[in-house]
């Protein structure tokens, strides 16, 4: 009896450890899928170690605020996000705030995971480009191929429609592999902030990165914050202005996030 007792015990422990394994893996996917309804604040800071087209040891620095909101309008579900990035160094030695980026997905399910379509706006502050701009959003992600994967695709629009004259209009597209993978036990690998860019003002790539990232989901008390590092290069190494001259961009970039998840609201 008492032999029967403690096996019992032992599979409902084990039971209890798989739950949360589980709990954890699951939370872990969604963290890493901007499509799911996860309320996150997320800290990041983007430290460039080198620069194209620049002097040798010119090194850049940002910190970015993002917050990821989910509600529903009627029967759709949406997520809001807000980014503000502020610039602490660069090669020109100007610091400050970048514009704020807004963005809004109508979300919808399907058999093989979610797919988006909403509104991009950037928002113009006094250190930023001085143009407001705004455009389509479309995206997916299927993580119906297997266990703990996700893999899909974002693309975001930003047009100018008002702002300083005195500045090239904005007009870029970027598109945003999504490739995660959550391995058990709450950690994750995958592509991270991949963004892919093209001005059709210069009618040019000026963003063309590979990148890795390895992420952990841990438990401060109750909030589970995922933390993560990315090492990023960016092959776009000639970049050219509208007078032909070629700009500085970034070359290898090392990010390390700091994800606060609040699965409950």
């Amino acid at each position: 009896m008492k032999n029967k007792t403690l096996i019992t015990l032992a599979c409902l422990c084990g039971l209890v450890i798989n739950t949360y394994a589980d709990t954890d893996s699951e939370l872990s996917q969604k963290a890493n899928d901007p499509t799911a309804s996860l309320m996150a604040v997320q800290l990041i800071d983007g430290y460039v170690s080198d620069f194209y087209n620049t002097p040798e040891n010119e090194t850049g620095n940002s910190i970015s605020l993002r917050a990821a909101y989910p509600y529903t309008w009627g029967k759709t579900k949406h997520i809001l996000r807000v980014t503000q990035p502020y610039t602490t160094k660069s090669p020109s030695g100007e610091s400050g705030f970048e514009d704020m980026t807004l963005f809004d997905m109508a979300l919808y399910p399907a058999s093989w995971g979610r797919f988006g379509v909403g509104i991009v706006a950037a928002v113009p502050f006094a250190d930023g480009h001085k143009q407001w701009s705004v455009g389509p959003a479309v995206g997916f992600v299927n993580n119906s191929l297997a266990k703990g994967v996700n893999i899909g695709l974002f693309n975001q629009n930003l047009f100018r429609v008002a702002g300083d004259d005195g500045r090239d209009y904005t007009r870029i597209s970027s598109f945003q592999p999504i490739i995660n993978y959550s391995i058990g036990g709450g950690w994750n690998v995958g592509g991270g902030d991949l963004q892919f860019i093209y001005d059709w003002s210069l009618s040019q790539w000026v963003s063309l990165p590979v990148s890795l990232q390895v992420g952990k989901l841990m438990k401060f008390g109750d909030l589970p914050v995922n933390i993560s590092a990315q090492y990023q290069h960016n092959f776009a190494d000639e970049v050219r202005l509208g007078n032909g001259l070629l700009t500085s961009t970034s070359k290898n970039t090392f990010t390390i996030t700091a994800k606060f998840l609040f699965p409950k609201f």
